[in-house]
């Protein structure tokens, strides 16, 4: 297991991955940070703590200066930013003018840390350093790749970090990550087996979460080294999803260390979809761009449903982001975000028309990835794509359905959808809600014209048609991050009416909103952490929740009567 930590921290970077990590490290050794990592040079001192150092049992001030990759003669002594300059730096300026008086009476361990470790030419020239800089109450350490996960292995847990059945696991989970057909169940049992048991003392719910944040961390290395980023996307939901589940289980979210280690856990998941996406950017300015890596149009077109929803997710995360900018008026970082937004929806928006089978639902459950794009589309005001691409999704209906008689399945059957395509199993359309959420999403657009083609397809071509709509019961908020919420649980309406006049239709959404809505009042909408609602949907393959249309056709609605 020493091995797979040993990998992972050589992977890190300096700024925001290898300080934190270390951040946490002390933090489990009951040291106690007194200075947060930060941007630029802090005169030699990357992180500076107190505590009771372990070799010794003695109070003392630590202070760190955190260096990437091997100690050698460059990296010693070429530069301001070298190891020595940086030595110097402590002694001379951070320690008599900004360490807090409090503290000076106290030992000083100055540790160098490096996420690899002191090549043999540089032993010397260190060792020579520390002989001529300790004093009585000055010490020396440092702290390769291998001292953080021999320290990581013993205090980052009180169990050890890794339990024997946890390493197995993630030595599995790291063995077939790279399988394309694998199911990563090896990972999900390990988040369950590391959240089996409810927590309630700090430190104990810290080093879970941590742990939780550090195998994802692992995944994401080890994928970065292997060069295919998306099964630790899909490894990040579900680290998510999970770690939200527990906390709410555990009635832990109005504890404010445990939302600053769940937005972090946040954080790392939406740092790994923009590798992701600066990873593929390019394949989506292709036509046809994933058809290479198909072997026929039927895969084609699964792969296609699947990326638009994984890229849809990656756009909602920056949403999601800009909002959390936005309310704590971080504007600037707001606009960061919104930009990024906005280049993800741009691209989408390419994915969308270079892909012809994204036109082509083939089962009714792509109304996930649908809405999960309309909703990034709607966020980034892009409307006159949304009206475009659900105008092609209606000629298409009619068109597959009159050349092939070829519908959405309803359940999600690929034995049966193989049948279909090969001609040998005839299927009749028997009932649809993607049809309901487009249209409602046209409702959105306030676009009657395209409302009477979408009545136009269903009552000419699929009359006898059970439109249907999925609402959320209160249950739902203690699942719906730890299953398909939507399968056997919550209130469907059917033998929906699309009347002739789309402002009947309107109304009735809104008439219905305080009947069925009920995830508005769930955790997740209330705390503004809307993203937890479509992960959830796109992870677990759950209908979407309606609030994030049908409260928006209100809203417009009311603000057209002011």
């Amino acid at each position: 297991m020493r091995f797979i930590l040993s990998e992972y921290i050589t992977l890190l970077k300096e700024d925001g991955e290898l300080d934190t990590l270390i951040t946490d490290l002390l933090v489990g050794m009951k040291i106690t940070p007194i200075s947060k990592p930060q941007r630029g040079r802090q005169h030699g001192v990357d992180i500076a703590a107190v505590g009771i150092d372990p070799i010794d049992n003695k109070r003392k001030v630590f202070l760190i200066a955190v260096k990437q990759k091997n100690l050698t003669r460059s990296s010693w002594d070429s530069e301001v930013n070298s190891v020595r300059p940086s030595l110097n730096e402590i002694i001379d300026v951070y320690i008599p003018t900004l360490l807090d008086k409090r503290y000076k009476k106290l030992p000083i361990k100055i540790i160098v840390a490096t996420n690899g470790e002191m090549v043999q030419n540089v032993q010397t020239n260190w060792k020579n350093y520390v002989d001529k800089h300790t004093k009585k109450k000055r010490t020396y350490e440092f702290w390769g790749t291998g001292e953080l996960a021999n320290m990581l292995d013993i205090y980052l847990d009180n169990e050890k970090l890794f339990p024997s059945k946890y390493q197995s696991l993630l030595r599995k989970t790291l063995a077939f990550l790279d399988l394309s057909d694998y199911d990563y169940s090896h990972f999900y049992i390990l988040l369950d087996q590391i959240l089996s048991k409810p927590e309630k003392q700090k430190q104990r719910v810290l080093k879970k979460l941590r742990l939780i944040r550090l195998c994802t961390g692992i995944i994401f290395k080890w994928s970065q080294d292997i060069d295919n980023l998306k099964p630790s996307l899909i490894a990040s939901e579900r680290a998510l999803l999970v770690t939200w589940n527990w906390i709410e289980e555990n009635n832990l979210f109005e504890r404010n260390y445990v939302k600053i280690e769940f937005y972090n856990l946040h954080l790392l998941k939406r740092k790994l979809g923009v590798f992701y996406f600066n990873k593929v950017a390019n394949h989506y300015k292709t036509k046809h761009s994933l058809s290479k890596y198909s072997k026929n149009y039927l895969e084609y077109s699964l792969n296609s449903w699947n990326e638009l929803g994984l890229l849809a997710t990656v756009g909602l995360t920056e949403i999601q982001e800009l909002v959390f900018k936005a309310s704590t008026n971080q504007n600037e970082e707001a606009k960061l975000h919104y930009t990024s937004a906005l280049s993800i929806s741009n691209a989408l928006e390419i994915f969308i028309f270079n892909t012809p089978p994204l036109n082509y639902p083939q089962y009714d459950e792509h109304s996930i990835e649908i809405a999960l794009s309309l909703q990034l589309l709607w966020k980034t005001g892009k409307t006159e794509v949304i009206r475009k691409w659900i105008s092609n999704m209606v000629v298409a209906f009619h068109n597959n359905f009159h050349l092939y008689k070829f519908f959405p399945l309803f359940r999600t059957n690929f034995d049966k959808l193989v049948d279909i395509h090969n001609g040998n199993e005839i299927h009749e359309p028997e009932s649809s809600m993607i049809l309901t959420i487009i249209l409602e999403y046209v409702v959105l657009l306030d676009n009657a014209e395209l409302y009477q083609k979408i009545r136009s397809l269903i009552h000419g071509q699929f009359p006898k048609i059970n439109l249907q709509m999925w609402f959320a019961t209160e249950e739902i908020e203690n699942v719906f991050c730890s299953k398909n919420y939507s399968a056997r649980e919550g209130r469907l309406k059917h033998s929906i009416v699309v009347y002739e006049n789309m402002e009947d239709y309107r109304k009735e959404i809104i008439e219905e909103i305080d009947l069925f809505l009920k995830e508005d009042k769930f955790e997740f909408y209330t705390s503004g952490f809307h993203l937890m609602g479509h992960l959830a949907s796109r992870h677990f393959r759950a209908q979407p929740f309606p609030v994030f249309w049908r409260l928006p056709i209100k809203k417009l609605k009311e603000t057209q009567k002011l």
